[in-house]
């Protein structure tokens, strides 16, 4: 069992010194003090028709930070989601067996 926690650590490590974590920091940062980006995301927050979503989403991904952001955030998720897959095929959680 220690080794299984020492290499969750060492992925963890090895994760924070990574591209995509870099990538999404730089880009977020970039991001926050963009204020044009940031009303747009508030505005596409509080806008209820997918015409006007889809507008705002299409001028957000002319902003190179904000593709740069989007793509790491969901290979993060992807990654994310490979892992707790894992998790729950070596406990049985998926069939509340654990």
């Amino acid at each position: 069992m220690d080794n299984i926690i020492a290499s969750t650590y060492n992925f963890l490590d090895a994760l924070d010194n990574s591209e995509i974590i870099k990538n999404l920091t730089i880009s977020k940062k970039h991001l926050e003090s963009n204020n044009h980006i940031v009303s747009l995301v508030k505005e596409y927050n509080k806008e209820l028709s997918p015409e006007n979503k889809l507008k705002i989403k299409k001028e957000l991904y002319l902003n190179d930070d904000y593709k740069m952001y989007m793509n790491c955030y969901n290979e993060l998720s992807f990654l994310i989601l490979k892992i707790n897959k894992q998790y729950k095929k070596y406990t049985n959680t998926k069939n509340h067996l654990c």
